[in-house]
């Protein structure tokens, strides 16, 4: 049995659907069901049953679950011990954070990781949600929800409340609204059906709501499925929006808004697996990190 193989194995009994696996693996998912395929014609036995909400494992699929996850745990632990002999932290450092945080926030401060740490390369992965399973194409997570797994090592990097954004283009021709009663002649951008927000997307949608006791929503003049969406389409005027804080700091052309209200609320985090507790590239890019956040708290 070939390692690669096994490996994509391991994900796709983590997750119980091919799709979602595929997702995680960067994959087709014809080309991931043939490697499934040719895994169980190469052993012989039947590892799958397939059903229309995913797959479920035999109890052949289960025992070489259990088995490969003994093996993975081994060679990471095999390669974090080599890491750790390193005197000067050096190496390729894999970093995944959603889009509109990674790209907004993280990216622009990686010259200045890099400054300090000339001989890590970091490799900046960006996705739309959080992924279920947690530390597989990364390193280290900056993630906006909590990891659920025990093996996983979570630092608080700071906490971000939602405010209300408008650009002053915006503000110059429409007017500056004071009251929540004000909302309801102003053009607001929300979040779309599809969109896969951290935290519930009718939370997130506060404005359609707030101070309307008949509780019939506002109609959104746009609905965008991603948070770097709504945030360049308020940039440019179009409509005020519900946006996290920290990028007031980042988006200058952003003016807060009804500043008396207060939006949800969540952290943001650091997540990266207990073994790699004492990796000097993950304390590296730890400490740079929270230093980094002070501003945001």
């Amino acid at each position: 049995m070939k390692w690669d193989r096994l490996r994509l194995f391991n994900i796709v009994a983590q997750t119980r659907n091919i799709t979602e696996a595929s997702y995680i693996l960067q994959m087709s998912q014809s080309a991931l069901s043939r490697q499934m395929k040719s895994l169980e014609h190469e052993l012989g036995i039947k590892l799958f049953l397939r059903n229309s909400d995913g797959i479920t494992l035999t109890k052949a699929g289960m025992r070489l679950f259990s088995s490969v996850q003994v093996l993975a745990s081994d060679i990471s632990k095999t390669h974090n011990q080599l890491l750790e002999d390193m005197d000067v932290p050096s190496g390729r450092l894999n970093v995944t954070a959603t889009n509109a945080f990674g790209a907004l926030w993280v990216a622009p401060r990686m010259s200045k990781f890099k400054s300090v740490y000339p001989d890590i390369s970091v490799a900046l992965s960006l996705r739309d949600s959080e992924p279920r399973v947690t530390n597989f194409n990364s390193d280290i997570e900056v993630r906006m929800t909590p990891s659920f797994s025990q093996d996983d090592v979570q630092i608080k990097l700071a906490d971000c409340r939602y405010k209300i954004f408008a650009s002053k283009d915006y503000i110059k021709e429409n007017g500056f609204p004071k009251t929540t009663n004000d909302l309801d002649y102003h053009k607001i951008i929300s979040y779309g059906e599809d969109a896969q927000p951290p935290i519930d997307r009718h939370r997130l949608n506060w404005l359609l709501t707030i101070g309307k006791d008949n509780k019939r929503p506002r109609k959104p003049i746009l609905e965008v499925s991603s948070i770097y969406g709504i945030a360049k389409a308020t940039e440019v005027g179009m409509g005020i929006a519900s946006l996290p804080d920290w990028m007031e700091f980042e988006m200058i052309e952003l003016t807060e808004i009804l500043s008396q209200l207060e939006g949800p609320k969540m952290s943001i985090s650091l997540c990266f697996n207990y073994e790699l507790r004492n990796d000097s590239r993950i304390k590296a890019f730890k400490d740079f990190m929270l230093k980094e956040a002070e501003v945001i708290n």
